[in-house]
């Protein structure tokens, strides 16, 4: 094909690719044309009154008329601004479509031999099994531990139980230790010798002892609490009273305990 046969063809192609240009913009923009406003001009009046007629026929002079008064000029038009230059639009490149996604085909399956599958079920239920046996026995421990806890603390409430128990018999059996159930009774009571000095020097009166019946019943701890007022008649008491035999006092407890025990002894003459 010559130069000449492919100049029509070219001139088709620009003309189709300045439609299509044209178009896309008409679509995806609003192409706007500037215009300059135009003001209203006021019109202004011309005074012709400079100009001088020619020569009129003879005729009676007139007198002349007076000059008007000079009009000032009209003002001078304003200039008209210039129409701002239109900005020239590029056209928006048009985007070609995109390419059709085409999803990747999996590829096939391998095909797994029933032995291997039966092989990972016996894993399986061997493994499951065993959790199941560990948690049995975390089981069985933590049952074992609550039984031993809850022993612990019957043997504890026991032992603090038995423990009240005994404090509180000790308790009693010193308060039934200290209660005497039953006093001293005499046995023996040799009477006591009057001193001849005493009798001979018409001394007599009363001498009150402060002694004390031990558990054997034996006097002890012998003291004069009140003299009769005769040394002779205290030291005779003092040695009788030590001659005494007692059956012991008893305590709650029915044992023989010491008893203190305070006793007046007359001296008279007769």
């Amino acid at each position: 094909m010559n130069s000449r046969s492919s100049q029509p063809l070219v001139w088709i192609s620009v003309a189709l690719l300045t439609a299509a240009l044209y178009a896309s913009a008409l679509k995806w923009g609003k192409v706007t044309f500037a215009f300059a406003e135009v003001t209203p001009q006021k019109t202004a009046l011309v005074d012709l009154t400079f100009i001088e007629p020619g020569p009129a026929p003879a005729e009676e002079p007139t007198p002349p008329s007076p000059e008007p008064a000079p009009t000032p000029p009209p003002p001078e038009p304003e200039p008209m601004p210039e129409p701002e230059p239109m900005p020239e639009q590029e056209p928006e490149p048009v985007e070609p479509p995109p390419p059709p996604k085409v999803e990747p085909t999996p590829p096939p399956k391998p095909k797994i031999d029933p032995a291997i599958l039966r092989k990972e079920r016996e894993v399986k239920e061997a493994r499951e099994r065993e959790l199941n046996r560990q948690r049995d026995v975390a089981k069985k421990r933590i049952e074992e531990k609550r039984r031993q806890k809850l022993a612990a603390q019957k043997a504890t409430a026991a032992k603090r139980k038995a423990e009240d128990a005994k404090r509180r018999a000790d308790a009693a059996r010193a308060a039934a230790a200290k209660r005497i159930a039953s006093k001293p009774s005499i046995i023996s009571r040799p009477k006591p010798k009057y001193p001849a000095s005493a009798k001979r020097a018409g001394h007599q009166g009363t001498v009150t002892l402060s002694f004390t019946v031990s558990s054997s019943g034996r006097v002890t701890s012998v003291r004069v609490s009140k003299s009769s007022g005769h040394s002779s008649l205290d030291n005779a008491a003092l040695i009788a009273i030590r001659k005494w035999r007692f059956k012991p006092a008893r305590n709650g407890l029915g044992q023989a305990t010491n008893y203190k025990y305070s006793l007046p002894i007359p001296f008279v003459l007769r």
